[in-house]
C-alpha cells in the first residue's frame, strides 16, 4: 500500500499519475461510504471518512477489514487534521476518525508521502 495526503489542490493527484504512470481509467474517487477496490487508485479517503461519519458508520472497521485488499492500493487523502479544531461537533469527529483513518493506513503501508505545493517528502 501507498500512502499520499497533502493539503487540498498541492498536486497530490498529478504526483500518483506521473510516479506511478497511473491513468483516468485507475482511479476511484470518493463521494460516500462506499470504496470500489477494483481500481488501483482511490482518491479522496477524507470524502470516505466524512460520509461514514455523517452515517454512523465506522470507517476504521471498514478499512481494517479490507486491509489485505489495499495492500496493492494508492491512497490519496487531503490533509484534514492540521489548523483551528472546528467548532462543530461533527466536523471535530470527521477530523479525529480521518486521523485514525491515516494511522492506521501509514501503520501498514510499504511508502507514505506528504505533497506540499507539488514537492514531494517520503516519510516512509
Amino acid at each position: 500500500m501507498i500512502l499520499i495526503f497533502g493539503g487540498a489542490y498541492n498536486g497530490k493527484l498529478e504526483f500518483v499519475k506521473e510516479k506511478y504512470n497511473i491513468t483516468n481509467e485507475e482511479i476511484f474517487f470518493c463521494t460516500n461510504e462506499d470504496l470500489n477496490f477494483k481500481k488501483k487508485v482511490l482518491c479522496g479517503l477524507h470524502i470516505f471518512t466524512k460520509a461514514c461519519v455523517l452515517n454512523n458508520i465506522n470507517s476504521l472497521e471498514n478499512l481494517e477489514n479490507n486491509i489485505d485488499i489495499l495492500k496493492d492500493k494508492i491512497i490519496v487523502c487531503d490533509e484534514i487534521n492540521s489548523g483551528i479544531v472546528p467548532m462543530d461537533k461533527l466536523d471535530r469527529a470527521w477530523r479525529e476518525e480521518t486521523g485514525r483513518a491515516l494511522q492506521l493506513l501509514s501503520k501498514n503501508s510499504s511508502s507514505v508521502y506528504r505533497i506540499f505545493f507539488g514537492m514531494q517528502e517520503q516519510l516512509k
